[in-house]
């Protein structure tokens, strides 16, 4: 069997795999389905969206997720001691999820002319979100995000930024999976870490963005600390607005770049462009395949186990690490023209039942921890030498 035959044939093993567990969920109601396509992040084969938004009512149920989970966070801090207290991670688990969207959703797809079609509108649609949460600006990440990562020839190279941030981590090549995960253990509760991205952040949208920017993010931050300040809120601002859009925010942006694509596997020359992106994204689904059918104590253990699983790993991997498409990224770098992106989960089932024409096929890897460890396995097995660390703007530009 050649090469190409196996690789064919291992491809077709896991998407067998991977519609088993999804078809394992058809045994609950057929009217629950469309919950646990949004919850899996996977549709059924043949399945029609329920409900279309559009991208104007896409971003304003955002907008209002974010205000949403802002406001009552700050309502519970202002009840003081009480066992409100006890729901405001859920108010954060809000927030966070929010602004990812807005950030990593909408922003993304403006970046790529697909919320409204035209370039101008997209690009101003992008500034205001990121002055919202305090990203990337629009420009900078047109560069990053179009111009780097999706250009074949810097896809996944030293020349993508991702690499480049995750070399700066510490997420070095020839490392053991097992020190990548105490790695990222560290890095996730590390003040330096955490300060460095807030450094970051700030420094893109005070002094590295052009100057309308500047002005729109002086503005905007200055109005908020001055208000707060007028007011002395700074307990419930702190805590409804700060730890989850600093700390939180940056704990699940680590997440995601570390679960969405083959980083820093080597490029395998036979391939070709197609291929070479397909080789190095996959689909990051959440969820188990339900238990054997069956009564007793077995039983009981089992679902026990998958329900905690669903509520305290899967559900908030979809929620807080890949909301919106992002479950689907592969069928994004795929179709990255595409305006079905709102039904990124239906959208990629109907490519793959229609024999996902003029591509391999695609990947899947169930659970988050799952795809991270993808991406460890990966980074051991490659030589640290040949991932040198860019030392300087002037090395980036070389290598660009």
């Amino acid at each position: 069997m050649t090469m190409m035959a196996e690789r064919a044939s291992a491809s077709a093993e896991a998407q067998d795999q991977s519609a088993a567990i999804r078809a394992s969920f058809d045994r609950f109601p057929g009217w629950t389905q469309h919950l646990w396509t949004w919850i899996t992040g996977k549709a059924q084969p043949d399945q029609q969206p329920l409900v279309r938004f559009n991208t104007t009512t896409y971003l304003i149920a955002d907008v209002l997720a974010l205000a949403a989970g802002i406001g009552s966070a700050w309502w519970i801090v202002d009840q003081g001691w009480t066992l409100w207290l006890l729901l405001l991670p859920l108010s954060w688990v809000l927030t966070v999820s929010a602004s990812r969207v807005c950030s990593t959703v909408i922003a993304h797809h403006c970046m790529h002319t697909r919320f409204t079609g035209k370039i101008k509108y997209d690009r101003e649609i992008a500034q205001v979100l990121s002055t919202l949460v305090c990203t990337e600006d629009a420009d900078q990440y047109y560069e990053d995000h179009i111009n780097l990562h999706h250009r074949k020839e810097t896809f996944a190279t030293i020349a993508d930024p991702t690499i480049q941030h995750l070399l700066k981590l510490g997420f070095r090549p020839g490392m053991s999976v097992p020190a990548l995960w105490r790695k990222l253990g560290w890095t996730v509760v590390s003040p330096l870490f955490h300060a460095e991205f807030l450094a970051t952040r700030l420094a893109q949208n005070l002094w590295r963005s052009a100057v309308y920017r500047r002005v729109m993010a002086l503005v905007y931050l200055g109005s908020v600390v001055g208000l707060v300040a007028w007011q002395g809120a700074w307990v419930p601002f702190a805590l409804a607005v700060l730890v989850p859009l600093i700390p939180l925010y940056q704990i699940v942006a680590l997440l995601e770049f570390l679960s969405e694509h083959a980083w820093f596997k080597s490029k395998d020359e036979s391939l070709g462009g197609r291929a070479f992106h397909v080789s190095h994204s996959w689909g990051r689904f959440n969820g188990d395949e339900l238990p054997a059918k069956g009564l007793g104590l077995a039983a009981v253990g089992a679902w026990t186990r998958w329900t905690l699983r669903l509520a305290f790993y899967h559900l908030p991997a979809r929620i807080l690490v890949v909301p919106g498409d992002l479950s689907q990224h592969d069928f994004h770098h795929r179709k990255p023209s595409t305006f079905k992106w709102l039904q990124a989960a239906y959208a990629r089932q109907q490519d793959i039942d229609a024999g996902h024409p003029g591509w391999p096929a695609y990947t899947d890897v169930w659970g988050l921890g799952v795809a991270i460890d993808r991406v460890f396995t990966i980074l051991s097995e490659e030589e640290e030498s040949s991932w040198e660390l860019v030392k300087s703007e002037e090395e980036l530009v070389n290598a660009r």
